[in-house]
């Protein structure tokens, strides 16, 4: 066996025990999840029996489950947290950059919040709320009130994410810009964010993706309330799942609509946003 041979060997042994696990909490996961989901299934009694698609069928024609009003609330919940992070972590980068003593503390400080549990980040924010007249109890702002929340919670990576990209910006481009006569606005609007699209895509599509699948700050402050105005479609999942008994494949079936939800939302931001050239000229 000739060394390049042993040495493409030695690379798929250093990457087994990874994609072993990947393999079992990933694909094989998701194909029990889909086995189940054509299957009318008690977790409990452990067993049930084939009934092809029609936990699909249920689902979709809002049997038993609060799919459509979930998946309204859900997408105005993504909707709300996408504008947020866009108005305030490109930003938040933007003033990073400029700060030349303590950069490191700053950064530091804008990320911790993105990895502080969100049992306990739900917590603090129920007991602020309270503070503020408890908006969680009323349906016009509960949503956005735990939108609020999860825009708290991922604004400091995000930051880290745009100030990466920023960082990538050749200086060649605003020093250009500036012999030309732009002014600050300029060149924001036609070097930075032209060179920042393929960042701006990928968290639009990571934060879409982490958004439709909020769960615990729902789960914490308000099961949904009021009036199902915070009913979201992994909490209406989770419901389904260990709430009512033989409803597991009721909820895999609507677990794998909401892949595909997700699916769908990230084809198109992609198809839409992603450019393949660095800079148009």
């Amino acid at each position: 066996m000739s060394r390049g041979k042993r040495a493409d060997w030695t690379a798929y042994l250093y990457i087994a025990p990874a994609f072993g696990l990947a393999l079992l909490f990933s694909f094989f996961s998701m194909g029990v999840s889909f086995w189940t989901s054509l299957h009318q299934w008690d977790p409990f009694a452990g067993g049930g029996r084939f009934v092809g698609l029609d936990n699909y069928r249920r689902v979709l024609a809002g049997v038993d489950s609060l799919f459509w009003v979930s998946l309204r609330n859900t997408t105005l919940y993504v909707v709300m947290v996408v504008v947020g992070m866009l108005v305030t972590a490109l930003p938040l980068a933007l003033l990073c950059r400029r700060v030349r003593a303590l950069q490191g503390v700053f950064r530091t400080l804008y990320f911790l919040p993105s990895i502080t549990p969100g049992v306990v980040v739900a917590l603090i924010f129920y007991q602020i709320f309270g503070v503020f007249g408890q908006p969680l109890d009323k349906s016009g702002t509960a949503l956005g009130a735990i939108a609020l929340m999860g825009l708290w919670s991922g604004a400091g990576y995000n930051m880290l994410i745009f100030l990466a990209g920023l960082n990538e910006i050749p200086t060649d481009f605003y020093e250009a810009a500036r012999l030309d006569g732009a002014n600050s606005w300029q060149e924001f609007w036609h070097v930075t964010l032209p060179m920042l699209r393929n960042t701006l895509v990928f968290v639009i599509v990571m934060t879409i993706i982490g958004a439709y699948q909020v769960f615990t700050s729902v789960y914490v402050m308000t099961q949904g309330g009021p009036e199902r105005s915070t009913q979201v479609l992994a909490f209406d999942i989770f419901m389904n799942a260990f709430s009512v008994a033989g409803q597991m494949g009721y909820a895999s079936a609507a677990a794998w609509l909401l892949f595909l939800v997700i699916g769908v939302f990230v084809a198109i931001q992609m198809r839409l946003l992603r450019s393949r050239r660095i800079y148009d000229e």
